[in-house]
């Protein structure tokens, strides 16, 4: 069972952003890797190899007025009963329900795009970049796609990569298979409050194309 997401109203990282979080830290985890490895030369040679200086052009959904009022009001609803905790409630999200909740972010508009396979997320990304300690990456940009399977296990989310490619490319096996061991929604449950939201939730289930919520019932 595959899962994903965190509460509508109090939406964060993980509802939005996670995919493009979790690729900008693979980036820096993965330069951190060539750094360790193969020195500095290396990873300067990555961020070349691997990022853009122009963004891509991101796909989008367009909602009308009345289909997001629709949406809003779905999600006001299971908010309601996630915050009450007396009863279960479900809520089936589409990728195109994601989307447009996307577009209205704008942290988030014209940089995110999901799509729902089955039982994995499936994200483009295209993130404008900054200096990261030694590495110079501002004025660059992160165009990238990226694979997650998710689940939820004892109220603790687990996102793990499937897949990333960065500018058309790759990553190298050995890197790759380094980043797979991670789970890349461990920091933000260190948050108190990104944690507790997340607990709030029995089961959150991805089938059909479809993300399918279930708040849990205080005591159970």
């Amino acid at each position: 069972m595959s899962n994903e997401i965190n509460p509508p109203k109090k939406r964060g990282c993980l509802f939005y952003g996670c995919l493009s979080v979790a690729i900008l830290a693979l980036l820096m985890i993965a330069l951190g890797i060539a750094a360790y490895f193969f020195g500095m030369s290396t990873a300067n040679g990555w961020i070349r190899d691997y990022t853009d200086t122009a963004p891509a052009e991101i796909e989008k959904v367009e909602y009308t007025r009345d289909q997001m009022e629709a949406l809003q009001a779905r999600l006001a609803v299971f908010q309601e009963a996630m915050d009450a905790g007396t009863n279960v409630l479900e809520l089936a999200l589409t990728a195109d329900d994601l989307n447009a909740l996307i577009k209205g972010e704008r942290r988030w508009k014209d940089k995110v795009f999901i799509r729902l396979d089955d039982n994995k997320i499936n994200g483009e990304v295209s993130m404008p970049l900054q200096d990261f300690g030694p590495f110079k990456m501002n004025g660059r940009y992160l165009n990238g796609t990226a694979s997650f399977k998710v689940a939820l296990h004892n109220g603790v989310l687990d996102v793990r990569l499937l897949d990333v490619q960065a500018k058309g490319q790759a990553l190298p096996s050995m890197v790759l298979n380094e980043l797979k061991k991670n789970n890349l929604a461990q920091d933000f449950q260190n948050d108190p409050q990104t944690a507790a939201n997340i607990a709030k939730f029995e089961t959150i289930q991805i089938t059909n194309s479809t993300v399918i919520l279930w708040n849990k019932v205080k005591g159970q």
